[in-house]
C-alpha cells in the first residue's frame, strides 16, 4: 500500500489537495477523526465538543504515547484494500515514524504557501474563517506544538501553492500519477 501524507500550515490548501486526490478515487483518512469519530464511537459518546476532544486526545496519548493518533488511524487504514490512500493531519515526528514503520511506501506531499497568502485565504474561508488574532494564535500553536514545518522539509514532493485552485489540482494530479505509476 502506498500512503500519501498531505502536510502544510493552516490555509496552505490541504483540504483542496485532498479533495483533488479523493476525486481520483483515493480514500482519505483524516487523523482528526480519531478524536471526533473513532474513539467517541468506541466509548459510546454521542456528543463531542472541543473539551471532550482534548480529553480523548489526552487519554489515548497517555495510553499509547506520542504517536497515539497515528496508531489508531493506522489500524483503520489497514482495514482497507486500497493500493493507495491519503492521510490528513500529520503533525509530529512520532506520528511520521509510526507511519514509516507501518507502511513502507510513505510519501510526504508538502504544500508551501506564504504567510500572507494563507492569511488571505483563511480570512475568506466560509468554514472556520480566522481573523488576524486567531490566525496568529494558530500560527504560534503550529510552531510550538507541531513539527509541521520540519516534516515539510523532509517531503518527497513539494507544491508551491501560491497560484489558483486549478493549478493546485493539476500539480496534485501529476504527483498522484507519478506515485500511482509505481504501484506495480
Amino acid at each position: 500500500m502506498k500512503v500519501l501524507a498531505i502536510v502544510g500550515m493552516p490555509g496552505s490548501g490541504k483540504s483542496e489537495a485532498l479533495k483533488a486526490i479523493e476525486k481520483r478515487g483515493v480514500p482519505i483518512f483524516n487523523m482528526g477523526d480519531v478524536v471526533t469519530r473513532i474513539e467517541p464511537e468506541k466509548r459510546g459518546i454521542k456528543q463531542i465538543d472541543e473539551y471532550k476532544e482534548n480529553e480523548i486526545r489526552r487519554d489515548i496519548r497517555k495510553k499509547l504515547g506520542p504517536a497515539a493518533i497515528a496508531i489508531v488511524i493506522a489500524e483503520e487504514i489497514e482495514k482497507t484494500k486500497a493500493e493507495i490512500i491519503a492521510i490528513a493531519g500529520l503533525h509530529s515526528f512520532a506520528e511520521l515514524e509510526h507511519f514509516r514503520k507501518k507502511f513502507n511506501d510513505l510519501y510526504i506531499i508538502a504544500l508551501g504557501v506564504s504567510k500572507e497568502t494563507r492569511f488571505k485565504r483563511l480570512l475568506k474561508r466560509e468554514y472556520r474563517a480566522l481573523d488576524k488574532d486567531a490566525f496568529e494564535h494558530r500560527e504560534k500553536r503550529y510552531s510550538e506544538d507541531f513539527d509541521t514545518a520540519e516534516i515539510m522539509e523532509k517531503a518527497e514532493y513539494k507544491i508551491d501553492n501560491e497560484g489558483s485552485l486549478k493549478e493546485l489540482q493539476k500539480q496534485v494530479g501529476e504527483i498522484l500519477d507519478k506515485i500511482k505509476g509505481s504501484v506495480v
